[in-house]
This record gives C-alpha cells, sequence and structure tokens, in this order.
C-alpha cells in the first residue's frame, strides 16, 4: 500500500505542476490576496494509520460514531466507534473501478437520506462515483444497504448516471445528498493536466453537455425516459425554468457550470455550498456555488481571464461577455507565492465546539503542500492555520462536528485547538 501511496503522490504532483506562466498571456504582476496568521495554535493528532490510498471519509450518520473510508482503488472501508478498521470491505467494487492511472478510481461515497429513501419502498442504499474499467467513464450508482448499515451489496448495482470522458483526467467525482433532499454530482471537464485550452473545445461553458458542471438529480421521483433519476424542474436550464436554453439544447441536470475539476464540495449547516476547483497554471479555488451559477473555466482561473487570440468568440480580455460568479477564495501556484499550494482541498464549515475560534468557518487545505486555511464568510478574511504535513484528499466532519484530515499515504488524522 505504501508503495501505492507513494506512486499516486508523484503522479498527482506531476500533473498538477503548473504549466507555466507564459500560457495565455497571463499579466505579469499578480497581487496576492491577503492571507493572515492564525491567532490561536492548532496541531493534528493522527487517529488511524495505514488506510489504503484513502480519498473520502463520511460518518454513517447513525449515532455510532462509525465512518466509512473510501479507498480510491475501489474499495470502501469501515471504521468502528473505536475507530479500529474493520477486514472485509464494506463495499468492494475493486472489479468495477479502474486502476491507478491517471486520475481514475473510485472517488466518493454518500448515504441516502432515509425519508427520501421511505418515499421509493425499497430500501436505503449507498452512491458511489468511480471511473469504469474498460470505459474510462465517470460512473454513479446505488447499491443497497444493510438494515444495521454493516455493508453495501455490490452485486445489486443500480446505475444512475454515466458521463464519458475524453481523457483520464479531471472527473470530479463527489456525490453528495444536499439539505433540499436531492443528489449533487460534480463532474470535472475531463481534459488533461496541461492541456492548452485553445486546442481544446471549452466543454465545462457548454450547456449541452455534462463536463465541467455541478449536477442535481432527483434518484428518488419518477426517472425521466432512459434514465434512472428526475430533473428537479426548478434546475436553472430546464424548459421550465429556461426555454430558450433547454430549446438549445441545455442538459437539464445542470446546476452549475464552470469548472476544471471540482473534486470536492460539502454543504454548510445553512444550506450554502462551497465547492473547490483545482487550478491549472496559477489558481486554487473555492466557491460558493449558487443555483445556475458560472464559475468561469476555461474563459477564467482565479481571477485572472485566459487571452486566447487564436479562439475568438471563446475568451477575450477581461471576459467582456460573461456574466462569472467570482471565487470566495483563490490562492496562488507555488511560483507565484511560496506561500500557497498547487491543490486544493476541501473542505468543511467547522461546527466543533472545540475549535470556537474557527466555528462558521469554512476550513480547507491543499494536497501538495499539506497546507491549512480556514475562510470567514462573514469578514472575507482567511487564515493559514498550520502545515499538517499531511497530502491532504479530504478535510471533512465526523459524526460529532469533529474536523477531520485524511492522506492519501493512509494517514486519518483530527484538528485540535492547543491550549
Amino acid at each position: 500500500m505504501r508503495g501505492l501511496a507513494a506512486a499516486l503522490l508523484s503522479l498527482l504532483a506531476l500533473t498538477l505542476a503548473p504549466a507555466g506562466a507564459a500560457q495565455g498571456g497571463y499579466p505579469a504582476e499578480v497581487a496576492l490576496p491577503p492571507v493572515h496568521p492564525s491567532e490561536v495554535a492548532y496541531a493534528t493528532r493522527t487517529l488511524v494509520e495505514g488506510l489504503p490510498t484513502p480519498v473520502s471519509v463520511v460518518p454513517l450518520g447513525d449515532g455510532s460514531g462509525r465512518l466509512l473510508v473510501v479507498g480510491l482503488g475501489g474499495r470502501v472501508w469501515l471504521l468502528d466507534a473505536g475507530l479500529a478498521l474493520r477486514p472485509e470491505p464494506f463495499l468492494d467494487l475493486a472489479g468495477r473501478v479502474t486502476g491507478l492511472e491517471g486520475e481514475q478510481g473510485l472517488f466518493s461515497v454518500a448515504l441516502e437520506p432515509p425519508e427520501r429513501s421511505a418515499e421509493r419502498g425499497d430500501g436505503r442504499r449507498l452512491v458511489a462515483a468511480f471511473t469504469e474499467k474498460g470505459t474510462g467513464d465517470l460512473v454513479v450508482a446505488s447499491y443497497p444497504l444493510a438494515d444495521d448499515l454493516s455493508g453495501a451489496d455490490a452485486s445489486q448495482e443500480r446505475l444512475l448516471l454515466r458521463v464519458p470522458m475524453p481523457e483520464p483526467f479531471h472527473h470530479g467525482g463527489q456525490v453528495a445528498f444536499g439539505p433540499d433532499g436531492m443528489l449533487y454530482v460534480s463532474v470535472g471537464s475531463g481534459e488533461a493536466a496541461v492541456a492548452h485550452l485553445h486546442e481544446r473545445p471549452a466543454k465545462a461553458q457548454d450547456l449541452r453537455t455534462l463536463l465541467g458542471k455541478l449536477l442535481r438529480v432527483d434518484p428518488f421521483a419518477a426517472p425521466e425516459a432512459g434514465a434512472a433519476y428526475a430533473v428537479p424542474p426548478d434546475n436553472p436550464f430546464t424548459a421550465s425554468s429556461d426555454p430558450v436554453a433547454a430549446a438549445a439544447g441545455a442538459r437539464g441536470e445542470v446546476w452549475a457550470l464552470g469548472f476544471r475539476n471540482p473534486w470536492k464540495f460539502t454543504f454548510a449547516p445553512g444550506g450554502e455550498l462551497f465547492l473547490v476547483d483545482v487550478g491549472q497554471d496559477r489558481w486554487e479555488e473555492v466557491n460558493l456555488v449558487a443555483r445556475g451559477g458560472n464559475h468561469g473555466w476555461p474563459a477564467r482561473e482565479g481571477a485572472e481571464c485566459h487571452y486566447l487570440p487564436d479562439a475568438p468568440g471563446l475568451v477575450e480580455p477581461d471576459c467582456p461577455h460573461l456574466e462569472l460568479v467570482d471565487p470566495v477564495v483563490a490562492y496562488a501556484h507555488l511560483a507565484l507565492d511560496p506561500e500557497g499550494g498547487q491543490s486544493v482541498t476541501g473542505g468543511v464549515v467547522v461546527t466543533d465546539p472545540g475549535l470556537p475560534e474557527l466555528l462558521g468557518r469554512y476550513v480547507y487545505g491543499d494536497f501538495v503542500t499539506g497546507r491549512l486555511w480556514a475562510y470567514d464568510p462573514a469578514s472575507g478574511r482567511v487564515e493559514r492555520l498550520l502545515d499538517t504535513g499531511l497530502p491532504l484528499t479530504a478535510v471533512a466532519a465526523g459524526e460529532a462536528g469533529e474536523v477531520l484530515l485524511l492522506g492519501v499515504n493512509g494517514v486519518l488524522a483530527r484538528l485540535e485547538r492547543l491550549p
């Protein structure tokens, strides 16, 4: 496992390296947003070691304190209330999931809300997102859960969604149920890590494709013809919401657009949706996503527009023809700011009473540097909390609200306040 994690870390560090500041006619001078040192000292406490290439952690939410850990290789593992790893997988999809070429694998899982599952009447299910062996497609599927939440049955797969990916990179791959009971799915642009933007169509700006989008679907209502889910009629680009866009072929599943690799998102206690988008050349983004919002890729990264003179009509200086949503945080790549990072990992809005100064703040990190920051939505202030030393693949909340930090090196840790 250690060799696999090391190989994965090296691969991702390479594929997420900056493509060079000269591309796209960027401005020579960069105004770095202010980052303040934390007035409180924090540390990490290691809880578990030896997890198999973990990329996501989710509480079972039944009051038991148990956690599900998603392994990139295709297996979901169960940690009991004492954080002991059960030897057999909670769900084994290793036969369905691609190998670890590119940025492929099993990305995330989400447990259906029990009240919504009751509407369907055939039991509660676990939803998973992964790249499929043989096709490389991004697949979202569900599996029946045991009544005692001791496991899920891989043999009873129900396919929900399939998105063909042009290349084995930038899949997104987060699934989560929102406070509205709908299933949200992040889908990346599916392009090579350092692709020149003007060599490829702007899929993330094309409403006729699901690439580069955040989707919102209802897997509990009567499905659309030929689909395993219903499209909520209040989605922004449905015929009832935007008949012009729908008539032009817009996909009704789209909730927001303009993302490169939106591989992590989370809902705040108030329902706000925070999503991180991994950048290409210079910037990493934290976005506050709203219905129908356009977050810019590939026209813009961070606050900078790409000027591509050989792509007329797609991107122009200052992006004058696009109504874009600014990221709430954009931090620079290491070539521009040694105090920045290289690949953003989200993120959780803190509810842990043991972290009083961070309550209500969004805590996020960086995969390459292991740095951890906190964003205050009320003031816009960003504080640097600490360098964790972990190759962070997830910053998440446990069942009691504790802030959990996951490293692809197999470590699960907890963020704690020092006296």
